[in-house]
């Protein structure tokens, strides 16, 4: 993941812990409650892990291939 990758991953996260902190912390806040917050932060973190681990993913398929020097024509 490049830094603009990572700047807006962290982004994504910071809006749903924002969220869960303020269901969370407000007690006058009644919209939603806490635990339903909490598990969106949960789907949200793993989101970006996955969305991570599949951009290393194709980052390693891509430079091994570049490696070897192969173009994907023997593949088509």
């Amino acid at each position: 993941m490049n830094e603009e990758d990572i700047a807006a991953s962290v982004d994504r996260l910071m809006e749903r812990v924002d969220y869960y902190l303020h269901c969370e912390l407000d007690e006058t806040y009644d919209h939603d409650r806490p635990d339903s917050a909490r598990k969106q932060l949960e789907a949200a973190l793993r989101q970006e892990l996955l969305r991570a681990n599949a951009v290393g993913i194709v980052s390693n398929v891509v430079s091994s291939v570049s490696d070897r020097g192969d173009t994907g024509a023997e593949l088509r």
